[in-house]
């Protein structure tokens, strides 16, 4: 075990005899005739056909998330900085992404971690920990006689990092099955529905778990054995499509918002697609070479390694959910890493000299350093104008997430309104009623009478 910029690493022989760190000596290589299948990766696939299952990452055929399900997430998946009970603590909380899985997931963490850790923009209340685990393939991490042994390695690096069950926010999960034989599309049907499982596992282990991103097999054309070979690898894809779907579909066990009922797992996203078709580059490059794998060709080399945690890195400081967290857009500064989203669970208590406003508090969500502008405003104007023209500054600046104001007394028949918006030096939040999908108020964002 080593340290590494304030984050445990972990290092050693896995099953199979492959080893990481400064003892990994296995060769690169495989079959390295395998250079193409013919098959097309499901980002270049898009509204296509493979044997009869459309392409693209998402439904439809597309490779962008549906915006909703961005808006969901900031609404009901929001991360936030944790203490070791999972209370909120903008001073001194942090961050848990755990990574689960096989081998190729712990190989491709240990590129990732460092990697991620060195990046200037990485938001330092983030703990990196690597749970995945050689020998852990779906199907074994699925059966609750074995599994035990895999959760506790799992604590055990949690508490290595100096971090709790209760911290875990975030994961990123990558699975297959050893050894499959069914064809497809039930290959992908069970791997689906083992994943899924698996979900259901982390949710109950880990209950603040909010946002977990998943991502298929990378190219297996160069196999050698019968451990996960192509068109195996490829077909995994579909796996991880089919849960997403299921999600969005509103399967009961995978619902994540508790506004619809009961919670069975996080938020779910893909994360980086890491499929190619060997040396065909893919629309965007990529491609797989022989020399970026072990002897097996299962299994990535140093160079295929780096490329999934170079593709990792990208995906998690770019993705528009993700990056909220991820990255730190004012590294220098202690007291914020995120321009505040939205304002959520704002309430009103009337009173007859004031009224009382109170908010979730967006200190642990974007730094201890962010204020609050309070808007206000007729109804009956809004609803002659159309517009906030007539909106008034309430409050500017506040340091806390509760003010209390003199009461307004509006009219018989007539009321008044209240909006919230965060700020802090990373940046103004939004007043607007959704995330990219503003609505009337966004017109307070560019026009706010609180200066």
């Amino acid at each position: 075990m080593r340290r590494s910029g304030g984050r445990l690493l972990f290092a050693g022989c896995l099953v199979g005899g492959v080893c990481l760190g400064s003892a990994m000596t296995t060769l690169a290589g495989g079959n390295c005739g395998g250079t193409s299948t013919g098959r097309i990766p499901l980002t270049d696939l898009g509204a296509g056909l493979y044997e009869g299952y459309e392409g693209g990452l998402y439904p439809g055929g597309v490779n962008v998330r549906p915006a909703v399900h961005d808006t969901d997430a900031d609404r009901a998946a929001r991360l936030e900085l944790l203490d070791a009970a999972g209370q909120a603590d903008p001073a001194t909380g942090r961050i848990v992404f755990l990574t689960i899985g096989m081998s190729n997931t712990t190989q491709e963490s240990q590129a990732f971690i460092p990697l991620a850790t060195a990046d200037p923009l990485f938001n330092r209340s983030v703990v990196l920990v690597d749970g995945a685990q050689g020998g852990w393939s779906a199907d074994r991490l699925v059966d609750p006689i074995q599994n035990a042994t895999y959760w506790s390695t799992v604590e055990a690096r949690l508490a290595a990092a100096g971090v709790t069950d209760a911290q875990v926010q975030a994961l990123w999960l990558k699975e297959a099955d050893a050894r499959p034989s069914l064809p497809f599309p039930d290959d992908a049907r069970k791997l689906q529905q083992e994943i899924e499982s698996i979900i259901g596992d982390i949710k109950s282990r880990f209950p603040n778990a909010r946002q977990l991103y998943l991502s298929s097999r990378i190219y297996a054309g160069y196999a050698t054995t019968d451990l996960n070979p192509e068109p195996f690898s490829y077909q995994s894809g579909f796996a991880v499509k089919g849960i997403v779907r299921d999600q969005l579909d509103g399967t009961e066990s995978l619902n994540f918002d508790p506004d619809r009922g009961p919670v069975g797992g996080p938020w779910l996203s893909w994360a980086a697609y890491l499929w190619a078709d060997g040396l065909a580059p893919r629309a965007d490059g990529l491609i797989w070479d022989c020399a970026d794998f072990q002897t097996d060709g299962t299994h990535p080399a140093a160079s295929g390694r780096q490329k999934v945690a170079a593709m990792l890195l990208s995906f998690f400081k770019s993705d528009p959910v993700s990056s909220r967290w991820f990255t730190d857009c004012a590294p220098a500064d202690p007291g914020v890493f995120a321009a505040p989203p939205r304002v959520l669970g704002l309430s009103v208590t009337h009173g007859d000299a004031s009224d009382a406003l109170a908010w979730n508090d967006l200190d642990p969500v974007a730094g201890p350093d962010t204020t609050y502008d309070v808007v206000i405003g007729s109804v009956q104007e809004l609803r002659g104008s159309g517009n906030f023209l007539g909106a008034l500054c309430g409050a500017a600046a506040l340091p806390s997430a509760s003010t209390t104001l003199p009461t307004l007394d509006p009219a018989p028949g007539e009321a008044v309104y209240y909006i919230v918006r965060g700020r802090n030096a990373c940046g103004d939040g939004t007043y607007a009623e959704g995330w990219d999908a503003p609505g009337p108020r966004a017109y307070l964002d560019t026009n706010s009478p609180c200066h």
